[in-house]
């Protein structure tokens, strides 16, 4: 029988730019904006205030206002409002509760705060709602799991979405983290 280890003091160490998740928009222009900037991280203010115009004076669907929600809620969180980004976050889960990102990206701010109790209700609901991109959603919760102390939970999900992109280095980097060793 074999157990796993995680190197102490380095759990948690990075957390993706929440840009990954951003929801894409097919609104106006100012959406478009709003959206490529999410995806890029690009947080400056004018960035912003694109996805303020867009809300205020495009006429979006609910599904792209929900987006345009989630997309200025993460520039936010890049910009430490976090708040902010948290009312975001509910506004577009208002708008649509089965926009997986809006889930995941709020989850992101929990997780930030070393919160992964609270945010693993909520990437549970992110994954079964099914996000753009899974890898991200299964490193969150292989995150959450790691600061809640399951080293199981958080090594399979890590490996998850390591198979899933195995191009993306940060679930590998975090898999190095960890020693399979035998139980005695």
């Amino acid at each position: 029988m074999k157990s796993l280890t995680l190197a102490a003091g380095v759990a948690m160490l990075v957390i993706p730019s929440a840009g990954h998740g951003a929801a894409l928009t097919l609104g106006g222009p100012l959406s478009q904006n709003c959206y490529e900037a999410a995806l890029s991280g690009d947080s400056r203010s004018f960035t912003i205030e694109s996805c303020d115009r867009s809300l205020a004076e495009e006429a979006l669907s609910r599904r792209d206002r929900a987006a345009t929600f989630v997309n200025r809620g993460i520039l936010r969180m890049l910009r430490g409002a976090r708040g902010e980004a948290d009312a975001d976050f509910d506004s577009a889960i208002r708008i649509d509760q089965k926009l997986a990102d809006a889930w995941l990206n709020k989850a992101f701010l929990r997780l930030k705060d070393y919160r992964g109790r609270e945010a693993l209700p909520l990437i549970e609901e992110s994954i079964r709602l099914g996000p753009q991109r899974q890898a991200l959603a299964y490193f969150a919760r292989g995150l959450a799991y790691e600061d809640v102390g399951d080293v199981s939970a958080a090594y399979a999900d890590l490996q998850r979405a390591h198979d899933l992109e195995p191009n993306w280095s940060l679930p590998a980097r975090y898999l190095a983290r960890y020693q399979v060793v035998p139980n005695r």
